[in-house]
């Protein structure tokens, strides 16, 4: 009798509603099980095995499956099984090197618009920041940060914003590594750092907005980078802090050689 393939852990029947909305709800579980850790880099993936733990049918899965692939969460083997994309350190360098150029271009463009009542409702975020890293609320301090940084950049325009969301979505798996490598105290450096933008912005300081958030950035990838690829010598983020604090194309050398 053939062997039937190992279940996958972590993996759990669900509940989906109707047919018109049970790809979107299978896709949101199946990336947040990525995010999470609960399928670390490298799980290999059998089409049966999960159709069966998850309780559905095939069809539906296979289209998530090829939006993941799309995503860059999973790949193919040469083999043509499925595996959870494996962390890429280059791909962290340079999509943190393009959202702290494309960020500080969002900034730039909303420091006229951020008042008084944008500054109480980031004041407002940070709060509720902290209060979900204390708790370990994770999904309530990612909702949190995300309305922080889109207040900093909302008067960049729809098709910026959704470039941002974009990188904003491919560093979400990082992050968690962040999370999971500082459990105690991931929190209390980006905490800092998001409120010295508030204080620099609150002082009309738009230099000292905009550079905070470029190193904001960059500590958090550089951060990453050391812990899941400690041999990896980012150049990207580096080199795009450097533009943002408008080096010179000599200093700017300087940095990617280094």
């Amino acid at each position: 009798m053939a062997r039937s393939a190992a279940r996958i852990p972590g993996i759990e029947r669900v509940d989906l509603p109707e047919a018109r909305q049970a790809i979107p709800h299978l896709h949101a579980y199946l990336r947040e099980c990525i995010l999470d850790g609960r399928l670390p880099p490298g799980t290999k993936l059998s089409q049966v095995v999960l159709a069966e733990q998850l309780g559905v049918s095939r069809t539906p899965l296979r289209e998530v499956l090829r939006m993941l692939q799309e995503e860059g969460y999973l790949e193919f083997e040469p083999n043509q099984r499925m595996r959870v994309a494996d962390l890429d350190p280059a791909e962290l360098d340079a999509d943190y090197a393009c959202r702290i150029l494309l960020e500080t271009l969002g900034l730039s463009m909303t420091l006229e618009s951020i008042g008084s009542g944008q500054r109480r409702e980031a004041a407002r975020l940070l709060t509720a920041m902290r209060r979900a890293a204390r708790i370990g609320d994770l999904p309530g301090w990612f909702q949190a940060h995300h309305a922080y940084h889109r207040m900093l950049t909302a008067g960049a325009g729809e098709p910026l914003l959704r470039t941002l969301q974009s990188l904003e979505d491919r560093s979400v798996r990082y992050i968690r590594i962040y999370q999971q490598f500082e459990p105690g105290d991931w929190q209390t450096a980006g905490d800092a750092e998001h409120a010295a933008i508030l204080e620099a912005l609150a002082a009309r300081d738009d230099r000292a907005a905009l550079t905070g958030l470029a190193h904001h950035l960059a500590r958090t990838a550089l951060r990453v980078l050391s812990d899941c690829a400690p041999d990896y010598a980012p150049r990207a983020v580096p080199s795009a802090v450097a533009l943002a604090e408008g080096a010179d194309p000599a200093a700017l050398r300087a940095v990617s050689a280094g």
